[in-house]
């Protein structure tokens, strides 16, 4: 490394509780296993795709998403985690390239979309749980209760607990998914890509439908990174990707494929959520139903409620570090960082998470995603320009030797418009009506950085030569600024949205 070069490896901020954390060697199989469980935990979603967009588009959705979008997060996110493997992920990274309001938001992004999305898994839990003990309303809410306890408790204990749990209830998740591939090409019977679109008089409409619900179905990569202060080796977040990347695609194509082509010819417009668990709509459980009876049904319900717990726990365990980073940085309330005794986690923040995933449980699914999809967007729009700057800040040849790079001229530049193209693209492919909405959710973020950074001081009470405040706005100097490009890049979108409504008539 030449002299003088900035260090490869910048270390966590000495202050606060981070430094109490204990390390946890975790290794790249059980990194791999976390992020099957943040990203996928199963196909459970793409049966909303097939009947809207139709079957042949929704594989075509399902095969080309991983190369154009996938794998250009995930690189991008194992570039910037080998450079700056530090508690917070994205947030640390924003913060270190582009300064403390752009690192707010990044890290405002993260936390709302983590505190909102929990709720959606455990309302998921709970229907499936109905289904299978036929509960009332009364019985599906203790059965939250439960999962959330239990959970929290594992989370408590600390992150070796939740990667144990994440394994195993991936290897059960992934041996069913597997069967029901083999069930379904011991069944074939028709043709999976037929027909291509649902609507083929209207393909823009179904590619809108399968576009969002696909991107929906591969995001979730950069979680992650949120726990890399806690990694004795952060490098097997890179070896992870390396083994999450084709297993998740696999687990979404295969069994779509041998389920579509195992049912009856036209009877893709009967796929639906609940497929196999009722008669009249299909899905991947239908198979078992096929060739096990009502047992196959019991079984898969019980690896769909095994599904949405798992996602849950790793949720659970990234998004209780979300605000607790904030707060390290005097950028919210103090309370939320406290670390217990041993170590082991934020408990704090695990505890109000679990709260918030009550709460958020009883909402609809779908409204929950259609929230929580604008704070996830967001974040990806921002990536790849933090990576490019990181790539300006620690050149590639002063870095050692086993630090993951995104090799070659033309790929990162490449896979940085990539992951902000189309996240752009997907955010604004909505009713103009719901853009007040969208405009809402993101400007959440300024609001709350203004509020928390007069109030605790923000970065300028680490360092106040390093981070001044101007005077006249109790903001760091340059804010006004930063601000007013945020209400531009608003104004943008807003236009793009329209574009893309006159020409889609959505």
């Amino acid at each position: 490394m030449q002299s003088g070069a900035p260090d490869p490896f910048p270390p966590n901020p000495p202050h606060g509780s981070i430094a109490n954390l204990r390390k946890s060697n975790i290794s790249a199989l059980g990194i791999a296993f976390m992020l099957f469980c943040l990203v996928s935990a199963g196909a459970f979603g793409i049966e909303e795709i097939i009947p809207s967009a139709g079957p042949g588009l929704t594989l075509i959705i399902l095969i080309v998403l991983p190369f154009l979008w996938a794998r250009p997060i995930s690189s991008l996110v194992a570039e910037a985690n080998s450079i700056l493997p530090r508690e917070g992920g994205i947030y640390a990274w924003a913060k270190e390239t582009f300064g403390e309001f752009w690192g707010f938001q990044a890290g405002w992004w993260t936390s709302m979309d983590t505190y909102i999305a929990s709720g959606a898994y455990i309302a998921m839990a709970g229907g499936y749980t109905a289904q299978l003990l036929s509960l009332d309303d009364t019985g599906t809410f203790v059965f939250k209760l439960f999962v959330i306890a239990f959970f929290t408790v594992i989370n408590l204990v600390g992150l070796i607990e939740v990667e144990r749990i994440s394994t195993f209830f991936s290897v059960l998740i992934l041996i069913v998914f597997g069967m029901a591939v083999v069930f379904g090409f011991m069944n074939w019977q028709a043709n999976p890509f037929d027909p291509v679109f649902a609507n083929p008089e209207n393909p823009m409409s179904c590619l809108v439908e399968a576009l969002s619900l696909g991107i929906w179905m591969y995001c979730g990569y950069e979680c992650i990174a949120a726990m890399s202060g806690e990694y004795e080796d952060s490098r097997n977040v890179a070896k992870g990707f390396r083994i999450a990347l084709p297993l998740i695609a696999l687990s979404y194509i295969l069994p779509t494929l041998a389920c579509l082509g195992a049912y009856p010819e036209g009877t893709w417009a009967e796929w639906g959520i609940e497929g196999g668990f009722s008669e009249s709509v299909l899905g991947y459980g239908t198979i078992f139903s096929m060739v096990l009876g009502h047992t196959g049904v019991v079984i898969f319900l019980i690896i769909a409620i095994m599904s949405q717990c798992t996602i849950y726990n790793t949720y659970l365990a990234s998004g209780s570090r979300s605000f607790w980073v904030l707060s390290e940085d005097n950028l919210f309330p103090r309370f939320i960082r406290k670390v217990d005794k041993s170590g082991r986690s934020p408990y704090v923040g695990v505890l109000t998470i679990s709260l918030s995933s009550l709460v958020f449980s009883q909402f609809d699914f779908v409204s929950i995603i259609e929230m929580d999809i604008v704070f996830i967007l967001a974040r990806y729009m921002l990536l790849g320009f933090i990576v490019m700057k990181l790539r300006k800040m620690y050149p590639v040849a002063e870095r050692s030797a086993d630090m993951y790079v995104i090799k070659g001229r033309v790929r990162p530049w490449s896979f940085a418009v990539l992951a902000c193209g189309i996240a752009t693209f997907a955010l604004c492919l909505t009713p103009i009506g719901d853009f007040p909405a969208t405009v809402l959710f993101l400007a959440s973020g300024v609001v709350a950085y203004v509020v928390f950074k007069r109030i605790y001081g923000g970065l300028t009470c680490v360092d106040p030569e390093a981070h001044p405040v101007d005077p006249k706005t109790g903001l760091a100097v340059g804010d006004t600024r930063r601000i007013g490009l945020f209400a531009l890049v608003t104004a943008g979108l807003f236009l793009l949205t329209l574009v893309l409504n006159l020409a889609f008539g959505l």
